[in-house]
């Protein structure tokens, strides 16, 4: 495809890679980096046709760096970026978090970072290329709180936020269940041991400041795990909210669907796919006082918009004074399944 078919487009997001056969017929990895370029679509390609275009892609490492061509799916930069090590300082193993947080977080990171390419563009009348590297996405995601002696670059005292490490952070059972209660400032500590009936610890000493509580954070939370066991989710839920102190249910993925605040909220959707049926969708979780979000278009059916596609790709050809493409080269059906 020629570039001269992007210059009136405001900005092109690109995959981090994309599926194509090799001489042979197997489907093989190109990264979008290097095949955008052998396609004439690449940044500097399209910006010589449109100064003003906002080229967005995400990549495993930097388009700059000795890694800008290596693999990179959620479990490796996982991996690589701390998320595994964490979780093993915390279970005692390494493992992954139970869903795919690195491509659901750099595709947040994604459309932030073209939202503020957009407004760059609007001061200045110029576009440029956005690029969200995977595994510095993730580093920072994990040293917001866990850099701790390194930010004063001493990491010989230590690095990792100690209290999301104590084993005793975690949903606290009770005789039927389990709650998840929090306190941060020095009031709600004096309110959450009042409730759970240890107004003495008020005086303790080894829990006066944040600074004391989070020195000897494993024996305050183990305090308040024995405490918490010996009485009903229901009444905790009941005393804590009498006391103001944070607190909710430890939902299970079941609960979420009938969760009575989402119940309320209306979150899930339904909607009817035409060959489907019934589909159960969540809503978009973003409130916008004059521009609400909506669901507008279900998931495609295979082929639903291959006429449209197509109608329009002809429709910027013919734009720009480009010549139809030969039937000859266009793929065929073959080809595009093994692209797939």
């Amino acid at each position: 495809m020629n570039s001269l078919n992007f210059a009136i487009l405001d900005y092109v997001a690109l995959p981090r890679f994309v599926l194509r056969p090799d001489p042979e017929g197997r489907p093989v990895y190109a990264f979008w980096n290097r095949a955008a370029e052998r396609l004439g679509v690449d940044y500097e390609a399209i910006r010589a046709v449109n100064s003003r275009i906002i080229h967005a892609s995400s990549s495993g490492f930097r388009l700059d760096g000795e890694r800008r061509d290596w693999l990179a799916f959620d479990d490796v930069i996982q991996g690589a970026s701390g998320v595994a090590g964490i979780m093993a300082r915390a279970s005692g193993e390494p493992r992954y978090f139970p869903t795919v947080i690195a491509d659901k977080l750099c595709g947040y990171i994604l459309a932030s970072s073209i939202a503020m390419a957009f407004v760059w563009r609007e001061r200045t009348g110029h576009g440029q290329q956005v690029n969200v590297p995977m595994m510095d996405a993730m580093v920072n995601f994990n040293l917001i709180e866990h850099l701790w002696g390194a930010t004063l670059d001493r990491p010989d005292l230590g690095m990792g936020y100690s209290r999301v490490f104590s084993p005793h952070r975690r949903p606290y059972p009770t005789q039927d269940g389990h709650i998840c209660v929090m306190a941060a400032m020095d009031n709600q500590w004096l309110r959450l041991f009042d409730a759970i009936g240890r107004p003495e610890l008020r005086d303790d000493p080894r829990f006066a400041t944040a600074e004391l509580r989070t020195d000897h954070i494993d024996g305050l939370y183990g305090i308040l795990a024995e405490a918490i066991a010996g009485n009903t989710t229901a009444e905790w839920r009941r005393r804590f909210d009498a006391a103001d102190v944070p607190n909710g249910p430890a939902n299970s993925l079941e609960d979420l669907l009938v969760d009575p605040y989402l119940v309320q909220t209306g979150y899930f959707e339904r909607h009817e796919h035409p060959t489907e049926g019934a589909l159960v969708t969540p809503r978009i979780p973003v409130q916008f006082s004059d521009s609400p979000g909506r669901v507008r278009r279900l998931p495609p059916r295979l082929g639903e918009h291959t006429e449209e596609v197509l109608a329009k790709v002809m429709e910027l050809r013919e734009k720009w004074g480009l010549n139809r493409p030969r039937i000859a080269d266009r793929p065929t059906a073959g080809q595009l399944r093994m692209a797939l």
